[in-house]
């Protein structure tokens, strides 16, 4: 722990790095009280919908990794670094998405009626499948770094197809199996396509806010247009789940768009649309939002805002919750504790690559 904490030091600095060991202090301390005051349901909802966004942004960093090896992109190699380190979050993840589907009767509805088979299944099916995808994640990076085999194709392809499949598990077991009213089809795809996003808005954020480098103004604007394209990609999506069930008409269907249209869920819904779609379309219209490192550090980082939200509104509208002052607190404070632990595992793999690149 010590040795993670000086290498996220090294890159993140002591202050950001203490913000981040303090954030994931609280975040156990968070969830703790929230089962024995009785927030269970909130509180774990809320750690859901933050595993789902940083282990998909993660996963879909190596993805991206992945796709732009496979295509011998360089122009991206400026970006690559930050999304590759991603996967030193994988383990953390797979302890907390034991949590998730080993407490699964103190938060999904139904799961505690449904006796231990269920269970027992959809513990098996995710740890299983999310145990092959880092595996392979992690083997993948390994044969990058290894000199002798600089473009693992293979490799690439096989992660590529796991991210496809495993996240498509993620979102059915963590968010489809939530609703008491038939889900829309197209959320797996909605869900993998929008880690991918995110994992893009994170790249550009990282070579917006990094040190000035050649590589990282080369990639600043693809990296915007490939932002834009993807906010575009995920309006589509986010429109192809709510046609169908417009112009059909399906009961259904429609309590799953009604629930996040209510109350403050309202206003969330509105904020993710202008924060993702409408602020980022025009603001990266013009080139030189795209190849400023400042601009276009803001626009992903409202990306990244806005994505959030949005997995805070694929899990928290369908468990019903009744979230008091102090429910909100703790909420608040499992999804930093979340945070913390990206950004400590995170950082420290950075800094532990500097520190080989340094070595050499």
């Amino acid at each position: 722990m010590n040795t993670l904490v000086q290498r996220s030091e090294n890159a993140l600095g002591r202050g950001f790095t203490r913000w981040a060991v303090g954030g994931i202090a609280l975040g156990a301390a968070a969830l703790l009280a929230g089962l024995l005051v009785g927030s269970s349901v909130l509180t774990f909802g809320v750690l859901a919908a933050s595993w789902l966004f940083f282990a998909g942004v993660a996963a879909a960093g190596v993805a991206f990794s992945a796709a732009v090896r496979c295509s011998k992109g360089r122009w991206a190699s400026g970006a690559l670094p930050a999304l590759e380190a991603g996967a030193a979050f994988f383990p953390a993840a797979f302890a907390l998405l034991a949590v998730l589907v080993l407490g699964a009767h103190a938060w999904i509805p139904g799961a505690a009626d449904a006796g231990w088979e269920p269970w027992a299944s959809r513990v098996v099916r995710e740890l299983a499948a999310t145990a092959v995808l880092f595996a392979v994640g992690t083997h993948y990076l390994r044969r990058v770094r290894a000199e002798s085999e600089p473009q693992p194709s293979r490799a690439a392809v096989a992660y590529l197809l796991l991210y496809v499949a495993v996240l498509s598990l993620w979102s059915i077991d963590l968010v489809m199996d939530l609703h008491e009213w038939a889900p829309s089809t197209v959320i797996p795809a909605y869900y993998f396509i929008g880690a991918l996003l995110g994992a893009i808005a994170l790249a550009a954020l990282a070579v917006g806010l990094g040190p000035e480098s050649a590589a990282g103004a080369v990639a600043r604007p693809d990296l915007g247009k490939l932002l834009f394209a993807m906010i575009i990609f995920w309006g589509y999506l986010l429109w192809a789940a709510y046609l169908p069930v417009w112009y059909g008409n399906l009961p259904d269907e429609t309590g799953q768009l009604l629930a996040r249209w209510v109350g403050g869920w309202k206003y969330l819904s509105l904020g993710v649309l202008v924060t993702v779609l409408g602020l980022p379309f025009f603001c990266l219209l013009p080139e030189r939002t795209k190849r400023g490192r400042t601009s276009l550090a803001v626009v992903a980082s409202g990306i990244l805002t806005g994505l959030f939200g949005e997995h805070l509104l694929l899990v928290l509208p369908s468990l019903f919750v009744q979230a008091d002052a102090l429910s909100l607190v703790l909420g608040a404070l499992v999804a930093v504790g979340v945070l913390g632990l990206f950004v400590l595992t995170v950082g420290g793999a950075i800094g532990a690559a500097d520190g080989r690149n340094e070595s050499r």
